[in-house]
């Protein structure tokens, strides 16, 4: 089994990107996803009380919209949240990988935090998916859950892209239509596997 992280910026097509391999057979890990399902864990609720307040607990549950607010607030609060979430979703990472471990195909992580978080050791290789600021902010923008000024917020914590580009193994650009990240992201999985 090969193991590759897939990362990048908010609006950069990671997520199409993965989307792409799990249809040409690759397993996808959605890191989101994952720290998402770690909220209603009562010990990580402790936590994130003691860190954050009782006040993001609603109705028992963690009211994610006031976690964000105050998580997006500062990069300190970003580290806490990361702190107390990304162990957990690295052990799950890790049991996932062990279980296919002897099997032939490729198992990805979704992740935008792939190198803040220090989890690209895990990987055989790295990919940053690549879009410029204006791009990335537009495709954001159409989704029409965060305003301007939180996606430049949450950009603004997130690892610079030029960074990035420096840690990761494979680059791939995807300022173009759709289909030619398609094309790439097919080359790339056909390379993978040796195909």
């Amino acid at each position: 089994m090969v193991t590759i992280g897939i990362t990048g910026g908010l609006g950069s097509g990671k997520s199409t990107a993965c989307q792409r391999l799990k249809e040409k057979g690759a397993v996808i890990f959605d890191a989101d996803s994952i720290a998402k399902q770690v909220l209603h864990n009562s010990l990580i609720q402790e936590q994130l009380v003691d860190e954050f307040g009782a006040d993001i607990i609603q109705n028992g549950a963690v009211n994610t919209g006031k976690l964000a607010k105050i998580a997006f607030s500062s990069e300190y609060n970003q580290a806490e949240l990361n702190n107390i979430v990304h162990p957990y979703v690295i052990e799950q990472f890790e049991k996932l990988r062990d279980e296919f471990a002897d099997k032939d195909g490729l198992l990805v992580m979704d992740a935008p935090l792939i190198f803040e978080s220090g989890i690209d050791a895990h990987f055989d290789h790295t990919v940053l998916i690549y879009s410029t600021m204006k791009l990335r902010i537009n495709r954001a923008m159409k989704r029409g859950n965060l305003s301007r000024e939180q996606i430049l917020r949450r950009m603004d914590l997130q690892m610079p892209e030029e960074e990035k580009r420096e840690l990761a193994s494979i680059v791939i650009e995807n300022n173009g239509p759709i289909e030619h990240l398609y094309e790439k992201i097919d080359k790339l999985y056909a390379g993978l596997m040796g195909e």
